[in-house]
């Protein structure tokens, strides 16, 4: 492929602007003829593919397909099997994730050094405090709640 126009002879001014160029497609030639032929643009391109290539590509495809699925099954047997027992135990689920994205937050503004990156920095570490004495009296709660209950 050849690209006319860019600097192809210098005459009269040192460069030629970019949108005066164009692209120009290069003869190309066939294995049995020896005659070049340029394509035309509406010309299309057809590819096949092998028995042996559309194997391998369903085995690629399938076992990501496969480790995918698995991956989600597992994350709903752990999600399942941590599913909340109380009241308080949802409360805290609810918080961590909180706090987890807050930390998400906090770690994007890591390489800011601006004065707005810094204030929201406090704010948000603020926060992150805040639900940890949330969870710290939520689990004072279901001690006191266990020793009632004994």
């Amino acid at each position: 492929m050849n690209i006319n126009g860019i600097n192809s002879t210098t005459t009269g001014s040192a460069f030629t602007p970019v949108s005066n160029a164009y692209i120009a497609a290069t003869p190309t030639t066939k294995a049995a003829n020896t005659e070049p032929t340029t394509d035309s643009p509406d010309a299309q391109d057809t590819v096949s593919i092998s028995n042996a290539g559309r194997v391998a590509l369903s085995i690629d495809v399938g076992s990501t397909l496969r480790d995918k699925a698995s991956a989600q099954k597992e994350q709903l047997d752990t999600a399942t099997s941590e599913e909340p027992k109380s009241i308080i135990d949802a409360q805290v689920q609810k918080i961590k994730e909180q706090i987890k994205a807050l930390q998400e937050m906090l770690a994007k503004l890591k390489g800011d050094d601006s004065d707005a990156a810094d204030q929201q920095r406090k704010l948000i570490q603020e926060q992150i405090m805040q639900l940890s004495g949330q969870i710290a009296t939520l689990m004072d709660q279901k001690i006191r709640d266990a020793k009632e209950s004994a």
